[in-house]
């Protein structure tokens, strides 16, 4: 999420071996209205350190959604947009953000003001949500001209377009769906579902006029960033810092439908090592019990109404492709209540990063995913001890922290 205040111009994004090619990686300053997908924060995430360094941050802009009033909103992340929940309402989202300007405030920049938010708890709570709205501004550029909205108002992503106004269902999640994400940090990147209802422990610093801590999240989805062309087991940074806020899609260009929004990520130091593993807010509520941010937030998509072609409807749907059996739901249910009354004990582990369910070995199974930070057998078997007879498969992912 930080970045130290160098006076310099927009930084071109550092794409990894996840990155889909070509695409425009021009993330920084735009003219209005902005599209979605690019470098967007608060006016005041900004700070002064004792011996006078200025270190400032940003985020994406995510989406635009629709209120019950007919108001447009910008989505991003809680910490980008509300400093973790510290900022006032009608607080300034500037495009771009302050790291894209060596971390000068120019409020001509505001394209949205803040219009909600969800606070982060660091204390012993579990959070679900690391999301705000900004109310979408229109300004005329001089006098008599005509007025322009700060950002897109048909909701058009960079590089990806405009995303359908149905979000992806729930049921049709599977271990393995391939999902693409537009950042300011890491432009446009791949990846697969990897898991959900995932539990994980997510670092936020103290820094930008922002409080830090360390937060528990649960009924979260997990993205693995995946090589374009590779079937192997390898993984590549799906998302960086400052991607937080983008929106997560199905990884199809003709009418691409919102799975989550981008807000944390495996640390690491080089483009394929951080973000390997993502957290991402789910986009609608799943079937027990665990809300959405359209449902949390009451708000609708902006984008495009997509009608499925004959041969679409012929096959079934080709932008649903899968429905979770009888079978695998009640195997994804017994997981559940595994991951239920094991994670959040597993996860006072500092080697553990996330606890999710996952898909299994064989068609209509599940299997508890255990991300560990540090593998060694004795903390495989200290897992095994805590879940029973559950099957486990482990995966490595190094400590969340907030992108």
């Amino acid at each position: 999420m930080a970045q130290t205040a160098t006076p310099t111009s927009t930084p071109t994004p550092s794409l990894s071996s996840c990155s889909i090619t070509p695409a425009v990686c021009a993330t920084g300053a735009a003219e209005p209205p902005s599209p979605l997908g690019i470098s967007g924060g608060n006016f005041n995430s900004i700070s002064v350190d004792k011996s006078g360094t200025v270190t400032c941050c940003t985020g994406t802009l995510g989406a635009v959604v629709m209120d019950s009033s007919g108001s447009s909103l910008v989505l991003g992340s809680s910490h980008a947009f509300a400093r973790n929940g510290k900022a006032r309402v009608n607080e300034e989202i500037v495009q771009p953000g302050l790291p894209d300007l060596g971390c000068w405030q120019d409020p001509t920049d505001t394209v949205a003001t803040l219009s909600e938010s969800s606070s982060i708890n660091f204390k012993k709570g579990i959070n679900q949500f690391d999301v705000a709205l900004a109310k979408i501004v229109t300004t005329a550029p001089n006098p008599g001209g005509t007025p322009t909205a700060g950002i897109d108002l048909t909701g058009y992503i960079q590089n990806v377009g405009e995303i359908d106004t149905t979000p992806f269902p729930f049921d049709s999640l599977f271990d393995g769906l391939p999902v693409m994400k537009m950042g300011r940090g890491s432009c446009l990147t791949q990846g697969v579902i990897e898991a959900w209802d995932a539990a994980g422990v997510v670092v936020y610093p103290a820094t930008c006029n922002a409080p830090g801590g360390t937060a528990l999240f649960d009924h979260q989805l997990l993205v693995f960033g995946e090589v374009p062309g590779q079937t192997s087991s390898a993984g590549c940074s799906f998302a960086t810092l400052s991607d937080s806020g983008a929106l997560v899609t199905t990884r199809d260009f003709t009418c691409p439908q919102a799975i989550g929004m981008v807000f944390a990520g495996s640390s690491g130091t080089s483009p394929d090592t951080g973000g390997e593993v993502v957290a991402i807010n789910p986009m609608v509520s799943g079937p027990d019990g665990e809300v959405g941010i359209l449902e949390k937030f009451k708000v609708s998509l902006v984008g495009q109404v997509c009608t499925p072609s004959p041969l679409d409807v012929e096959m079934g749907g080709s932008s649903q492709p899968y429905h979770m059996s009888e079978a695998m739901r009640a195997s994804v249910e017994e997981v559940r209540k595994i991951k239920e009354a094991h994670a959040h004990n597993l996860l006072k582990n500092s080697a553990i990063s996330a606890v999710g369910i996952g898909g299994g070995d064989s068609p209509d199974t599940a299997a508890l995913k255990v991300y560990l930070s540090e593998d060694t057998p004795e903390i495989r078997a200290e897992v095994l001890r805590e879940v029973g007879n559950a099957k486990v498969k482990f995966r490595h992912a190094a400590r969340f922290s907030a992108l």
